[in-house]
């Protein structure tokens, strides 16, 4: 399981699903594809593991050097507070 980032926001776009910000470092060691697994865990402690569902274009008025992207729309805002930390699992964490 590999650290990716933590939630600075929580954008709920109704006809996608959440976005996650900042999202995937460009410096990330690997690619990141869509269906990627994912383990957020929570300031709480609570566990949500999912997959990314699609990357999203975001303008947040300076140069982005992440790539956000969207969860399943199961996945409610509400569950996802900031603060909480986002991991890529790897084929052998399954």
């Amino acid at each position: 399981m590999q650290f990716l980032f933590e939630i600075e926001d929580v954008f709920d776009i109704s006809s996608r699903g959440c976005v996650l910000v900042p999202g995937v470092p460009d410096a990330f060691r690997r690619d990141v594809k869509t269906g990627e697994q994912l383990l957020i865990v929570t300031p709480q402690g609570t566990y949500i593991r999912t997959n990314i569902a699609g990357f999203e274009m975001i303008s947040r008025g300076r140069p982005m050097v992440h790539a956000p992207f969207s969860l399943p729309r199961a996945v409610n805002k509400a569950s996802l507070p900031v603060g909480s930390k986002v991991y890529l699992i790897d084929a052998t964490d399954v």
